[in-house]
């Protein structure tokens, strides 16, 4: 009587007797998705567990419009049961009408598969006189007694081609690539509505506007379709006031984000980092280095300051002159004042020599935290930057686990990673503007690196992105989950930004070797005998130092001794 001996799991053999409040409640739940969804379907709370759903306002609206529509797109806020709503309706609709054929698609199987099973649980949880006996059963698909067949895929499966769907919900459509789903609609869609009682269900949150679930809704809105449309935002759940939307706000430190995943915005795909005021606001903040090293690849605005705290962020390319390998380098003892201060970049650098070459940067800044990027050849330059030469502050992050992170140094970067640090950066760039970026090509790639239809950022088709993705990184050290591995957070910002910190001693030396950044691997002096570089200040220092070591017996190299040179003082160039 039960299917693989799972007494939730009637098969065709099963017998039961009903009562007549049992057949009063099967009508009423075959007729009514409300009752069938507040009476019968079950759900896993994350605080309380399993237990039985109570629907809120906004939710019923949007069930009471699936069922009484052909076509729905649906546009809705995080966390209000987008995916609940749709598994309500699509056990309802097979339980209660024969011969459905209903496809459920996502843009990772990985997330269909967790959707269906709430579905599959939901189904056990129902009396067995309630629901159809189950015929098949299994993890992507399940088939009923009455005919009625649920089943999952990707926009990238082959699963709905040549079929007949009766049912099609696609869950956050909009986060699903442009290319991909298009070709799916192509070869689906006409399938679909070739049947006059097929329906066509949509759901997301809003992820820009290039892409065709802002088309459907924007269409449906505009009454250019046949769609019905349902919006819900945040504050339509009970017991989400100012102070909850503030704590979210806080949590995922990012208006853009906020607005585009609970106010239901539209944020415009091409968007750039730097809208025109802001783009033009720090254009005329750029100024030339003070000092140039190494041919150019190597900026410096200002010198490095024992008195300060500096982060560095790190980009790695292959050296083959197309990408750039970049450091940048941020003072961040005000982060009401962050600064960019030095940048160094070059593409034509292997991995092999450019850790030398960042080692030696590094030191020059008070051996400052450092987040690099490990995929690719980056994770040579980490590895041997963190074991053969013994750097202790390089940062890890995107290893889920923590010994992970004692064996795997650097940032692991994958779509997740790089959002948050573009929210991360935006936070600091865009809204509370508190960075003053000093490098000329850094704004401008800035202002080229933009957020394209699937939601990610990077830079328009003939750009390069290695400044900002440094840039990125420097600025990811302040994500609250590493900054308070690192410093002491002495305040917080509205945001749950860290507002002021204090460095921690780890006992590792600052600064060793700052003049180092002078010498170039030239040899100074004759005789192959090296001596220290001598540096002195720039603009009015200048000619009262060198006033001073012309006075010590001190001449530059290639010009004749002056004339009050004396013999009795040791030559010394």
């Amino acid at each position: 009587m039960y299917y693989m001996g799972n007494k939730n799991l009637p098969n065709v053999n099963w017998k039961g007797v009903y009562t007549k409040e049992q057949v009063k409640h099967l009508k009423k739940a075959s007729k009514n998705i409300l009752y069938f969804a507040e009476n019968f379907f079950y759900i896993v709370n994350l605080d309380r567990g399993r237990e039985q759903i109570k629907l809120y306002k906004p939710q019923k609206r949007s069930l009471r419009l699936m069922r009484d529509n052909r076509f729905f797109c649906l546009l809705a806020s995080r966390q209000i049961g987008k995916s609940t709503m749709m598994s309500i309706y699509i056990l309802w609709q097979a339980c209660f009408n024969p011969d459905q054929r209903i496809l459920l698609v996502a843009n990772k199987e990985a997330t269909a598969i967790e959707i269906f099973q709430r579905i599959r649980m939901a189904y056990e949880e129902l009396p067995n006189w309630l629901k159809p006996p189950v015929k098949e059963y299994a993890k992507t698909s399940m088939t009923l007694e009455n005919g009625s067949r649920i089943g999952i895929t990707t926009t990238t499966g082959t699963a709905a081609r040549g079929q007949s769907v009766n049912c099609l919900v696609i869950d956050e459509m909009a986060f699903i690539e442009p290319h991909l789903v298009e070709e799916f609609w192509k070869s689906v869609f006409p399938i679909i509505t070739s049947s006059t009682k097929s329906k066509v269900f949509v759901c997301s949150t809003a992820n820009g506007t290039d892409n065709l679930f802002y088309k459907l809704y924007t269409e449906a809105v505009d009454g250019l379709n046949s769609w019905a449309y349902d919006m819900i935002k945040w504050d339509e759940i009970p017991g989400r006031d100012k102070a909850w939307a503030q704590a979210t706000k806080t949590a995922i430190g990012s208006s853009d984000a906020w607005l585009q995943e609970f106010e239901c915005e539209f944020i415009h795909s091409g968007e750039s980092t730097l809208d025109d005021e802001l783009f033009e606001e720090m254009m005329n903040k750029v100024s030339k280095p003070k000092i140039l090293l190494d041919d150019g690849h190597y900026k410096i605005w200002e010198e490095p300051d024992e008195s300060k705290m500096y982060a560095a962020g790190v980009d790695i390319s292959e050296g083959v002159g197309v990408d750039s390998s970049v450091i940048q380098i941020i003072d961040i003892t005000d982060i009401r004042d962050i600064k960019q201060v030095a940048v160094y970049r070059n593409n034509k650098i292997p991995p092999l020599e450019f850790t030398n070459k960042l080692y030696g940067i590094l030191r020059n800044w008070g051996s400052p935290l450092a987040l690099i990027e490990r995929n690719n050849c980056g994770a040579q330059v980490v590895d041997r930057l963190s074991v053969d030469l013994g750097y202790e502050k390089v940062v890890s992050y995107g290893n889920a686990k923590a010994h992970r992170r004692n064996v795997m140094r650097g940032m692991i970067a994958h779509t997740n990673t790089k959002y948050k640090g573009v929210l991360n950066m935006r936070y600091f760039m865009n809204e509370v503007r508190v960075i003053k970026i000093n490098e000329e090509d850094t704004v401008k790639e800035l202002r080229n690196f933009v957020r394209y239809p699937n939601g990610t950022w990077k830079a328009r088709a003939g750009f390069h992105d290695d400044r900002v993705m440094a840039m990125l990184y420097a600025l990811f050290i302040l994500e609250k989950e590493i900054t308070e591995r690192f410093f002491e957070i002495v305040e917080l910002d509205d945001m749950g930004k860290p507002l002021v910190l204090e460095p921690m001693d780890y006992g590792i030396s600052y600064f060793e070797d700052p003049t180092s950044i002078y010498l170039d691997n030239e040899i100074v002096g004759s005789n192959n005998h090296e001596l220290p570089a001598i540096v002195w200040g720039m603009g009015d220092e200048m000619e009262d130092e060198m006033s001073d070591l012309e006075a010590m017996g001190y001449h530059l190299v290639g010009e004749k001794p002056p004339e009050n040179w004396q013999a009795g003082i040791p030559k010394q160039v």
